[in-house]
């Protein structure tokens, strides 16, 4: 298959290119590079350095190759800067996610994956949260992550939409991983602050958990890039669906930093910070539906997620 990749020299995109590479697919990965990084490109892809927004580079593109697939990885993502800069949200999530959707329509192009975000749920008051939950983001990323969603949904394309909880971890073969100057996400911070000898933070240890601290579901990059395999057969029947991808599982935020901790083989220890607002005590997915319609399972545990980024971070 020629498969497009937007955002393919991010995290979540390179990981997905290297899969589809070794499954000798050729790729062509579409990036601006504002927040990917050129370690993370694919050697045997074809890169082209542009964005989303560039309705005329878009066309090019898809005049010069006969995509059978999009994946659209592309993406800002970082719900602070959201709450800061909505409409740059909104121009890059929604805007970027039409111009694909109206160049795929023209090319003949019918077939999607689309990596959206538990985000789209906002502070649901489920403590599992399936596909049939209530969408209520409450920051303007989410709400761009479902208004995609919706224009997908009613695109003539055949689309598979995952709905990612907390992504983590590094390829299996180490080479692409989260790289960015500021780390916000919980796994990766924590490994890199240790490594730096410096203390890890829990915002806020008075939630109505186990032990006081939020509670999240933590899926492996790996595991979503199989997901992505798994659906090219339901793709070329014409079929569609939408799917929550984690692992079925809730560890809080002291029992990750006790495992991170143990694998960097240091002291446990943290700095406790006032709750940050509008986090929900529990975030967990039920992932019932995408086992028994896709057949998929998560492989790897939370200690190999926590490695594998600690293995990543400790070669850069």
């Amino acid at each position: 298959m020629q498969i497009l990749i937007t955002g393919g020299a991010g995290y979540i995109g390179s990981v997905i290119a290297e899969r589809f590479v070794q499954q000798k697919h050729v790729i062509v990965i579409l990036d601006d590079l504002s927040t990917g990084k050129r370690e993370l490109i694919n050697e045997a892809a074809i890169f082209v350095k542009g964005s989303i927004l560039n309705k005329a580079l878009l066309n090019q593109i898809f005049q010069q190759h006969k995509f059978d697939l999009v994946i659209h990885c592309a993406a800002k993502t970082v719900v602070s800067e959201s709450v800061v800069k909505p409409k740059l949200y909104y121009q890059h999530n929604v805007v970027g996610t039409q111009n694909i959707l109206d160049c795929m329509q023209k090319h003949g192009c019918n077939n999607l994956i689309f990596c959206s975000s538990a985000a789209v749920y906002g502070c649901a008051k489920e403590n599992l949260i399936s596909e049939t939950s209530v969408k209520k983001p409450c920051n303007p990323y989410g709400q761009t992550k479902l208004q995609a969603e919706r224009l997908i949904q009613k695109a003539k394309v055949n689309y598979f939409i995952f709905r990612f909880f907390n992504v983590a971890g590094a390829s299996r073969s180490l080479k692409y991983g989260m790289m960015k100057k500021k780390l916000t996400l919980l796994i990766p911070s924590a490994n890199q602050m240790i490594s730096k000898g410096k203390t890890p933070t829990i915002y806020g240890n008075h939630y109505r958990t186990k032990d006081g601290t939020c509670i999240r579901d933590y899926v492996h990059v790996e595991d979503l890039a199989t997901a992505c395999l798994l659906v090219l057969p339901q793709l070329k029947k014409n079929q569609s669906g939408i799917y929550n991808l984690g692992s079925g599982k809730g560890y809080s935020v002291l029992e990750i930093i006790k495992l991170v901790c143990q694998i960097n083989n240091v002291e446990f220890k943290y700095v406790v910070k006032p709750n940050r607002h509008g986090d929900p005590p529990i975030l967990v997915t039920a992932i019932n539906k995408a086992m028994q319609e896709l057949g998929w399972k998560p492989k790897y545990s939370i200690k190999e997620i926590i490695k594998s980024d600690y293995l990543f971070r400790n070669q850069l």
